[in-house]
């Protein structure tokens, strides 16, 4: 099982994190909770509120599209950077395959991470870039 410092470390392996300092790691991930669920339990529903921004601490999770599976995700992958950066719906749903521990960062403190933090929106647009390429060159696109 993951302890807390654990969410700093694998905070400084998202791209949008990764070339930050470990002090302004360690606050990032104070802005944060851990949040469990058990299996099959949503973790996000498609069309709900982006309150927050997901990083896989342990477990998997399947990101479900009108029932059809697109994806699984598991440690140290994340999930919800959409929603808090547009303020829209979720686009998916998200389902805990296992138990699965989740760090949660609020959409108001991920907005005060970018103003904070401006270096981060460079390697975020590229992973956001990435991530839609990926999405237009998959054959249910």
């Amino acid at each position: 099982m993951a302890g807390p410092s654990d969410a700093v470390m694998m905070i400084a392996a998202v791209p949008f994190f990764e070339g930050l300092d470990e002090k302004t790691r360690k606050a990032i991930a104070a802005e944060g909770k851990e949040v469990s669920f058990k299996p099959g339990e949503m973790i996000v529903g498609e069309r709900g509120l982006g309150v927050g921004f997901y990083l896989i601490l342990d477990g998997t999770a399947e990101v479900r599209k009108g029932g059809k599976v697109l994806t699984k995700l598991g440690k140290g992958e994340f999930f919800g950077e959409m929603s808090v950066i547009d303020g829209q719906p979720r686009s998916a749903d998200v389902v805990a395959l296992g138990d699965t521990r989740c760090w949660v960062l609020p959409a108001w403190s991920f907005s005060g991470l970018i103003k904070g933090h401006p270096e981060v929106a460079i390697p975020m647009l590229k992973e956001l870039t990435k991530r839609l390429r990926a999405a237009q060159s998959s054959p249910s696109a």
